[in-house]
């Protein structure tokens, strides 16, 4: 049997028949593989901001209830020391009574009350840490860049 050589010619024209079209093809079917994974990626991640925005409101919601009952105890406790007050007639009684009530008022305005959102320096209209440097010059003009002063 005679031996056969293969037509490299041929087969490179078998293979490069319609390659353009095939390429586009491919090109095509990838970028909307890639759309798809964006559009599904986005959906996983708006899920997700969902579920902890909703479990951040549950916890929230706890914590509000914790925070009420706290109150109701204390303002409980308030009625029955000034109960106590007023029946007192030790002096010393008196004044320790006073004292734990005033605490107690304290504790509830600091429970009842949001804390502030912004640190207090926020409200300032100045840089907190001043910048290091020469002033700048009035006017627009360039200071030295001398550092040492």
């Amino acid at each position: 049997m005679a031996e056969r050589k293969p037509d490299y010619k041929k087969r490179y024209e078998e293979l490069m028949r319609n390659a353009g079209e095939r390429r586009r093809t491919i090109s095509a079917r990838t970028l909307e593989n890639e759309r798809r994974f964006r559009i599904e990626q986005k959906r996983l991640a708006q899920q997700r901001t969902n579920v902890e925005r909703t479990a951040r409101v549950e916890r929230d919601l706890r914590q509000h209830a914790k925070l009420v009952r706290v109150v109701a105890l204390i303002q409980r406790e308030l009625a029955a020391l000034q109960v106590k007050l007023d029946t007192a007639t030790d002096r010393d009684e008196i004044i320790l009574l006073k004292a734990e009530i005033a605490h107690l008022r304290v504790l509830k305005t600091n429970l009842s009350q949001r804390p502030p959102r912004k640190p207090p320096e926020s409200g300032m209209r100045m840089p907190a840490v001043p910048p290091r440097g020469p002033l700048p010059k009035q006017g627009g003009a360039e200071a030295p860049l001398d550092f040492g002063a």
